[in-house]
């Protein structure tokens, strides 16, 4: 008994099918794994700290064209180095989270490091610790341009006000009456100093969450990433709607065979 040709051709295309479905499967199954992933991590950003991670990674801060600045503002405190790159301040190496603004100078005075900025002033124990920040809430003159220290020891602040100088507690402010100011004045760091303190800005420049939801949009990829993260999700609305038509055919088949058993008994 011969099959009716319409059965065969169907038959042709169900099998055809089915096989375009499995391709489609396979190849969509990778977009799958990374989607779930990124999503997954995503979700939960505050938990695993995604937006305060950064990528130390050469390739990818590359790739984002991260590049830290040319200039380097920097100033010897004793054994110390003060230092603006951007809008970031380094002690040595450890960035001062607290800081904002322009680096004006930095000295020794008695057992701290104190660094001037536009606004106020950043005191730190021999050791590199932050212990205050002072501004114009504690007196302190605003728009500092310089500090520097007086013959008999005193803290000196220039301002566009003019100079002034303080106690050992920082608590009172005054004209300074004395000239001979040594000044802090900016040097070029050394070049180890300085490539270390590059790689530590790049290194604070991309977040671990940004990265993720590039890699989840496509946008890591650029324009042509996001063309492709929307095919993906074309395909898996192909393969659901493939795979329902398939095992609905299926079912159908299944119920013609069982009523056709039925019958012939």
């Amino acid at each position: 008994m011969t099959r009716h040709p319409k059965t065969r051709t169907r038959g042709r295309l169900l099998r055809s099918l089915y096989i375009w479905h499995r391709y489609f499967g396979l190849t969509t199954a990778l977009f799958v794994v990374v989607l779930s992933v990124t999503g997954l991590a995503l979700n939960h950003t505050e938990s695993l700290q995604l937006d305060a991670r950064h990528v130390q990674s050469d390739t990818l801060l590359d790739w984002y064209g991260i590049k830290a600045p040319d200039a380097i503002v920097s100033y010897r405190a004793g054994t110390r180095a003060l230092s603006q790159l951007g809008n970031h301040i380094y002690l040595d190496l450890q960035p001062v989270p607290a800081a904002e603004g322009t680096l004006a100078g930095a000295v020794q005075f008695a057992d701290l490091i104190v660094a001037g900025l536009e606004e106020g002033l950043l005191l730190f124990t021999a050791s590199g610790e932050l212990i205050e920040q002072l501004g114009a809430a504690a007196g302190v003159p605003a728009g500092i341009q310089a500090v520097g220290t007086s013959p008999t020891g005193k803290l000196v602040i220039k301002t566009a006000q003019g100079n002034y100088q303080t106690d050992a507690n920082f608590i009172t402010w005054a004209a300074a009456t004395e000239s001979d100011v040594a000044w802090s004045v900016a040097a070029p760091p050394e070049e180890g100093l300085a490539r270390s303190l590059r790689d530590a800005w790049r290194g604070s420049g991309l977040s671990l969450e940004r990265v993720l939801l590039d890699v989840h949009s496509g946008r890591i990829l650029g324009e042509a990433g996001v063309w492709l993260v929307d095919a993906a999700a074309l395909l898996f609305l192909l393969l659901a709607g493939s795979g329902l038509w398939l095992w609905g055919r299926r079912r159908a088949s299944a119920r013609a065979h069982e009523r056709s058993i039925q019958a012939r008994e």
